[in-house]
C-alpha cells in the first residue's frame, strides 16, 4: 500500500495521549485510522489509558492499545518498547506530546529547571531513541508537540547563545548548553504569565527536532498547536487576555502532518504551527510553516 491509503494502516504511539492535546491528537487519529492500523496510547496511569480507549474503540476502526508509559522511568519505557514490538512489530509514528508547564504565580523558577528538562527534553529524547530501534519504513515519522514560546525564546537569545544551541553536534552537548540557558533565566524575575523555562525546554525540543532530522532517515518535525484551553497550565490560568483555542483545533495541526496533509509527506526538519483563530471549526483548521529563524 501507498500514499494516502497506506497512512491509514498506520501504527502510531502517542505520549501523555490522556488529557489536553494529546487526548485530542488521540481522538483526530482514532478517527482515521482504518482497519489494521493500530494506537498506542500512552499514559502514565494504565487505568485512565484504559478509559480513553473504550471512549474511541466505537468511533475508529482500528486497534486502540493503552500502553503505561512514564517519560521519565527508565523501566516502564523498556517494557513499553518491548510491548510495541510484540503486539505490533513496528511503529510507523511517534507523536511526542507528554510536556509539563510549571511556571505558577509565586513558584521559584531556580526549582523547576530540572523537572521541566527531565519531562519535557530529557524524557522525549529517552522515548525517542527507544523508539526509533522499531521505526525506520518509508513513511515512518516522529512529531515533536512543541510550541510558538520555543521559538521566541530561541530567537531573543544573544548570536552566541544562539549558535550553541542550534550548532550542537550532539545531544549531551545540546542539553548542556540549554540546562545553562535555563539556570541564567531562572536567576531574572518573571512577571505574571511569562513562561521563561518551559519556553526554553521548548527551544530544545525545536533543537533537537533539526539535529535528528539530519540523522536519521525517518523524518522528523515539530508543531505548535497554539495557545489552547488545557490542564497543563493548571487551574489559575488567566485567560482574560487572550483567548484559548479548543484543543480538538490545536491538535488538528498534528494530525493533518501526520496524515500527510501539510509538508507534502515529505518534510522533515520542520517547524508547522497551526494557525486558526480561536472559534475557528475544527473542519476549518489552518496549518502553515513556521520559520526557525526570525
Amino acid at each position: 500500500l501507498t500514499g494516502q491509503t497506506a497512512l491509514t494502516y498506520m501504527h502510531v504511539l502517542i505520549t501523555g495521549s490522556t488529557r489536553g492535546i494529546g487526548r485530542a491528537i488521540a481522538e483526530g487519529v482514532a478517527r482515521r485510522l482504518s482497519d489494521g492500523g493500530m494506537l498506542f496510547l500512552g499514559c502514565r496511569e494504565l487505568i485512565a489509558g484504559e478509559a480513553l480507549a473504550e471512549e474511541l474503540r466505537p468511533m475508529s476502526r482500528a486497534r486502540m492499545v493503552p500502553l503505561r508509559l512514564d517519560v521519565t522511568c527508565a523501566s516502564t519505557l523498556a517494557a513499553a518498547v518491548a510491548f510495541v514490538e510484540r503486539t505490533s512489530g513496528r511503529l510507523d509514528a511517534l507523536i511526542n506530546n507528554a510536556g509539563i508547564l510549571l511556571e505558577r504565580r509565586g513558584c521559584r523558577l531556580a526549582d523547576i529547571v530540572e523537572p521541566t528538562l527531565l519531562v519535557n527534553f530529557d524524557g522525549l529524547v529517552d522515548i525517542t531513541r527507544a523508539f526509533l530501534r522499531i521505526m525506520g519504513g518509508p513513511d515512518s515519522q516522529i512529531i515533536n508537540l512543541s510550541s510558538g514560546a520555543g521559538l521566541r525564546a530561541a530567537r531573543a537569545l544573544s548570536a552566541i547563545d544562539r549558535a550553541a544551541l542550534d550548532g550542537a553536534s550532539d545531544v549531551a552537548s545540546l542539553r548542556s548548553t540549554l540546562a545553562k540557558l535555563c539556570v541564567r533565566a531562572a536567576a531574572h524575575p518573571h512577571g505574571a504569565g511569562e513562561t521563561p523555562i518551559y519556553a526554553l525546554s521548548k527551544a530544545g525540543v525545536n533543537s533537537y527536532t533539526r539535529l535528528l532530522a539530519r540523522r536519521v532517515r525517518v523524518r522528523v518535525n515539530a508543531c505548535s498547536p497554539g495557545f489552547c484551553r488545557t490542564e497543563i497550565a493548571g487551574t489559575a490560568a488567566d485567560y482574560s487576555t487572550r483567548e484559548p483555542k479548543t484543543p480538538a483545533l490545536g491538535a488538528t495541526v498534528a494530525v493533518r502532518l501526520l496524515f500527510g496533509e501539510i509538508g507534502g509527506g515529505a518534510a522533515t526538519g520542520t517547524f508547522f504551527k497551526e494557525s486558526s483563530k480561536p472559534g475557528t471549526p475544527v473542519a476549518e483548521a489552518q496549518s502553515s510553516v513556521e520559520p526557525w529563524e526570525d
